[in-house]
């Protein structure tokens, strides 16, 4: 009994620190230009109002409790820090980032023991959001 609950404390522990550890990124890979000041927010390519260079993307990825909203304020801020003239934001979507532990059932001698276990380690979700910065080429 005590071995079990052991175990169980141990993995509780493990998830405790691996949930705790999870933490917000955003990449940015493409060109920069000069500050801007407020770039634009676009959802479909249709609606820019003027032709444009893609500068290059910002991928994000944060865990499951922080609002869109914040996605959205760290990629206008990186936007306008790299110059772009406006966000074409493409993809909203949630991932799992979880993971599982098992270990198979022996047999030794004449006794034939069956069975092994599954652990569910960490099951956490993360918010990912892909953006494209544009550059207005008349401006």
């Amino acid at each position: 009994m005590k071995n079990r609950f052991a175990s169980f404390f141990l993995l509780a522990a493990i998830s405790l620190v691996m949930v705790s550890c999870s933490k917000s990124s955003f990449d940015y890979l493409g060109k920069s230009y000069p500050p801007t000041a407020n770039p634009e927010i676009f959802m479909r390519d249709q609606d820019v109002p003027q032709d444009y260079e893609v500068m290059g993307k910002v991928t994000a990825e944060v865990p499951y409790n922080k609002k869109l909203k914040y996605i959205q304020n760290k990629v206008m801020n990186l936007a306008a820090q790299n110059g772009a003239d406006a966000v074409l934001f493409s993809d909203v979507g949630i991932r799992s980032t979880g993971y599982t532990s098992a270990s198979g059932g022996a047999s030794t001698g004449r006794k034939v023991r069956v069975g092994g276990r599954v652990n569910k380690v960490n099951d956490n979700e993360v918010k990912t959001v892909d953006a494209t910065l544009l550059k207005y080429k008349d401006k």
